[in-house]
């Protein structure tokens, strides 16, 4: 009986860990990161960069999502296209799953006009899920007098612990070379098969995302005595639509020189389940490098499992344009187009 009832919450992990991550996460610094949504802003001013993203979120302790993020991406002048290279891992210690993917991204670069350019972007990878038994804890593992807790389980289970997957992308953005952009992009155009149990199917959904940013210089001629000379107002905004979750991204940042603060707001929706937040994001540029970290936390959502959503991300980007030296505070995100 005890066996029994083993297998049935084995079984009832299994299927809510195959409902939850067959969907793909959100970065919460996606407007300093924006190849993160979509690879063709790795093409965006023709720069070669390089960066990381750490990030957990959750509700406890027991629950917390960890992400780590890592791109390379560089732009051959010559030949008017960049490459780009990322990796993405994602796990739950607690659970013993975690998600790894690596891919590479092709933008190429085209003018339409004076103003306007074009990057098309196509994306190739591959990526693994995998489920350590080793970290699960099973009835039989525990001794109810001593509390010690055995290393190994004698209950079978009967799931593959391990997946791998090819995956494709394609994407686009068009930009104007002083203050506006829009993207589309959309992942997982083959489908891939993510399911652990070989006779079962669980393909991830095609994610389907829109992009759109504008930037104001709001001290243009340098006549305000209380901002920098070089002072921005950026706005940045995503929908994303994955089988049958949905969310909006919605980013207010003021860049002052050398330094920037923002506020940014998350609604998601899945499956008539919600988390709304509000965070707070605050950077610092030194030359070529810019640091910064993302707080969010719950907005007004109901909290049906008693305790509060928060997300806490870290990210550090270096930009390779030799020009980058001679920007004096300058940061904007269109500085070097113009």
């Amino acid at each position: 009986m005890i066996m029994k009832i083993k297998n049935i919450y084995t079984l009832f992990l299994f299927v809510a860990i195959q409902s939850a991550f067959s969907q793909d996460f959100a970065v919460k610094n996606q407007n300093k990161v924006m190849g993160t949504l979509n690879p063709s802003f790795y093409g965006f001013g023709d720069s070669s960069k390089a960066g990381a993203i750490y990030s957990t979120e959750g509700y406890n302790e027991g629950s917390k999502i960890e992400t780590r993020f890592g791109f390379a991406n560089h732009f051959f002048a010559d030949n008017d296209f960049s490459l780009a290279f990322d990796v993405n891992s994602t796990k739950i210690s607690q659970l013993g799953f975690s998600i790894n993917e690596a891919k590479l991204h092709y933008i190429y670069n085209t003018r339409l006009s004076y103003e306007w350019t074009f990057n098309p972007s196509i994306s190739v990878g591959y990526g693994n899920s995998r489920l350590d038994y080793s970290s699960l804890v099973f009835e039989d593992q525990i001794n109810v007098l001593t509390g010690y807790i055995a290393e190994v389980s004698r209950d079978p289970v009967n799931i593959d612990n391990k997946i791998n997957y090819l995956d494709v992308g394609a994407a686009a953005v068009v930009h104007n070379n002083r203050n506006l952009f829009f993207g589309l992009s959309i992942k997982h155009i083959n489908r891939p098969e993510t399911s652990f149990n070989s006779q079962a199917s669980n393909k991830k959904d095609m994610l389907m995302s829109f992009q759109t940013g504008y930037e104001k210089d709001i001290n243009q001629y340098g006549q305000s005595a209380f901002l920098p000379e070089n002072s921005y107002l950026y706005l940045y905004n995503s929908f994303t639509k994955q089988g049958t979750k949905s969310r909006f991204d919605l980013y207010q940042e003021l860049i002052l020189g050398n330094i920037s603060f923002g506020i940014n707001e998350h609604f998601n929706k899945y499956d008539g389940f919600s988390v709304s937040q509000i965070g707070t994001s605050l950077s610092i540029f030194i030359e070529e490098i810019e640091v910064g970290a993302n707080y969010s936390f719950d907005m007004g959502s109901k909290k049906t499992v008693g305790a509060s959503y928060t997300s806490f991300e870290l990210y550090l980007t270096f930009d390779f344009n030799p020009f980058k030296k001679n920007r004096r505070g300058n940061n904007s995100r269109f500085y070097d187009m113009q």
